[in-house]
């Protein structure tokens, strides 16, 4: 899920789905686990459902 503190939530989650469309095996941040399993649909799905969020940035 994106956190709160991107600055463009759109290019948040047209880069996850850039990463995704690149099939990785393990995708790691700078926090938490990585992902290791299914990593390519886990990013898909994450932007999928959080596209229909909104958060307000002020």
């Amino acid at each position: 899920m994106l956190g709160v503190f991107n600055t463009d939530r759109a290019e948040a989650l047209a880069s996850f789905r850039r990463m995704a469309a690149l099939a990785p095996s393990t995708v790691c941040f700078g926090h938490g686990d990585p992902l290791t399993v299914d990593a390519a649909a886990v990013l898909r799905s994450s932007a999928d459902r959080d596209s229909g969020l909104q958060v307000e940035h002020g």
